[in-house]
């Protein structure tokens, strides 16, 4: 993640009065290159609520890539009791864009009740290190937001860089459809 620190010096600010202001813009440049792109740069918690598991072998393909890990699995049982599944018998394939879960082989999910938002998954996902090409699109982003806090400016000529945002981060881009 690009730390307030490299965001300053990018910046080229050096006193502390805007802190809280560039940390939002840090937020706010990686929350639009995963929109952009349709992949998790930053590490973070997400989670997934389900209306059940669907078919009882079936795989559940997860929103987000790539997915480090799965810290839970909650499902309401036909009794109405909030059960926890234990992570040994998932299997978690990550060799497709976006991420299968599945249980183990020779397993099926458990059975829930027939009501909406029975099941969450809860996962970490994001990639340890942003890679290059991105954290400089972040940072041309962090510049742009920082210069330009009004939506509207006037009186002024622009022009979008040749090798901005969009070129370094269309190679990531993942194409989506509806």
């Amino acid at each position: 993640m690009i730390t307030l620190t490299e965001a300053k010096a990018h910046l080229r600010v050096q006193h502390s009065a805007e802190d809280t202001l560039i940390t939002a813009l840090i937020d706010s440049a990686y929350r639009h290159a995963e929109s952009r792109t349709g992949r998790v740069f930053d590490s973070a918690a997400r989670t997934l609520v389900l209306d059940g598991f669907g078919s009882t072998a079936g795989a559940i393909e997860l929103p987000w890539t790539p997915v480090e890990s799965i810290d839970s699995v909650e499902y309401v049982d036909p009794d109405g009791v909030t059960q926890t599944l234990n992570s040994p018998p998932l299997r978690l394939d990550t060799r497709r864009l976006y991420p299968l879960l599945m249980p183990q082989w020779g397993t099926e999910w458990p059975e829930t009740i027939a009501e909406p938002e029975s099941v969450t998954i809860t996962a970490t996902v994001g990639m340890t290190e942003t890679p290059g090409d991105v954290r400089q699109a972040l940072l041309l982003l962090i510049g742009h937001f920082y210069e330009n806090r009004e939506s509207v400016i006037i009186g002024v000529s622009t022009t979008e860089l040749p090798m901005g945002v969009s070129m370094l981060l269309d190679p990531w881009k993942i194409m989506r459809v509806g």
